[in-house]
């Protein structure tokens, strides 16, 4: 009687196959492109909360988009918001943003955005009592690089703030190897009873290419 030998793992499985990242498996790709240039500023519970009841805010076109961004490649300073099927956002920066196109060393992540310092975020509870919240332009950290530039991070949801990513701090350059995994550098809770209204202002991933191709070739 001919004895069934297990094969290993190694030899059922194919290990050259290209298969899906975490993030690309649970995760749907999104991008934040601010409609508009203003002063950054962090807003109150009470103005998000009216943010969220404004009927009149539609989701961006291309084309103002394109028009507020045309003509400069260093204005790309876009969020990566990466939602999952729980509502769940990761927040990182887009994969066409300057720290990423041009290679840069990143010397320091701060939490501390002047109004609020995201690292004294406090929850508790289901509901996430005592969280900070987000409106779409808040600023979630600034990014110091090697050669002096600075980059606010904007959140690009709305929501309250459940987590920051506090190995940034030790590990900065964590962001540029894996920006959409270990790399993060929020989370974020939309509500949960308009979570697909609080991601409505977004660009998928088509979007957000045909944008990108459109402003470089003009």
């Amino acid at each position: 009687m001919m004895q069934f030998v297990e094969p290993s793992i190694e030899e059922t499985v194919d290990l050259n196959c290209d298969y899906p990242r975490v993030s690309e498996r649970y995760f749907t790709e999104y991008f934040y492109v601010p409609s508009e240039k203003h002063k950054l500023e962090d807003r109150t519970k009470s103005e998000v909360s009216s943010a969220e009841s404004n009927e009149s805010v539609k989701k961006l076109s291309l084309d103002s988009v394109a028009c507020d961004d045309k003509g400069s490649k260093d204005s790309f300073e876009h969020t990566c918001v990466l939602v999952h099927s729980n509502k769940l956002c990761l927040l990182s920066i887009s994969h066409y943003h300057p720290i990423i196109t041009g290679k840069k060393e990143v010397t320091k992540i701060s939490f501390d955005v002047g109004k609020f310092n995201r690292l004294e975020n406090q929850v508790s509870g289901k509901s996430k009592r005592g969280a900070q919240m987000f409106g779409p332009r808040s600023a979630v950290c600034i990014i110091t690089c090697s050669d002096d530039s600075k980059y606010t991070v904007l959140s690009g949801v709305t929501g309250k703030l459940i987590e920051v990513n506090e190995r940034l701090i030790a590990d900065p350059q964590l962001l540029t190897r894996s920006p959409k995994e270990d790399g993060y550098l929020a989370i974020v809770l939309p509500p949960l009873h308009n979570g697909d209204k609080a991601v409505s202002s977004l660009l998928s991933r088509e979007q957000y290419e045909n944008l990108i191709n459109s402003v470089v070739s003009s």
